[in-house]
């Protein structure tokens, strides 16, 4: 390995109760899934799904395969709990979600009363409801906002850091 380069390491992500393969380079990583067959998957896209983790932003972005055409090339961002014990990536959905579509559109945030009814049952602590929300306004000022921001792109979106695992094979579990 060339002087500069960061370590490719095999990792599994384990989403809910399923376990992906994955590669994790420095703090960012990649895995893939299937879509189960009678979901909708956009003609030729396939059903195999790649998933990214900002290990340290707590942000999992997808191209999502079952948009229709017409958003082909549109980012899902879920804000997740990430959870690292060696080779094993937990990650837990915690509600708050962006869609960004290309630069010049705006972006959404969705499923804030998700998290407001994760808190009122007592599945997310205030503590973990703060910390989403703090997440969530950073990955908006950093990728999608940025300080002064008026600009016709993003000022980091896609995140230059997804470059390390955009391209990189995913072994099968």
């Amino acid at each position: 390995m060339s002087a500069g380069r960061t370590l490719q390491e095999r990792v599994t992500v384990v989403r809910g109760e399923l376990p992906c393969p994955g590669v994790r380079v420095g703090r960012v990583a990649a895995y893939e899934f299937d879509i189960p067959e009678g979901r909708y998957v956009r003609p030729g896209a396939g059903r195999r799904q790649r998933a990214f983790l900002l290990l340290d932003e707590s942000v999992q972005l997808h191209q999502p395969v079952v948009f229709g055409p017409e958003r082909a090339g549109w980012w899902y961002i879920d804000l997740v709990g990430i959870r690292e014990s060696g080779d094993t990536v937990r990650v837990a959905d915690h509600y708050v979600d962006f869609v960004v579509g290309p630069p010049g559109l705006p972006y959404r945030v969705l499923d804030l009363h998700e998290l407001g009814e994760a808190l009122t049952s007592g599945r997310l602590t205030a503590r973990q409801v703060a910390d989403v929300l703090a997440a969530a306004q950073a990955f908006a000022d950093k990728h999608l906002q940025g300080e002064g921001h008026h600009g016709p792109h993003w000022p980091d979106f896609p995140p230059a850091a997804l470059s390390a695992v955009r391209e990189v094979e995913i072994p099968r579990l």
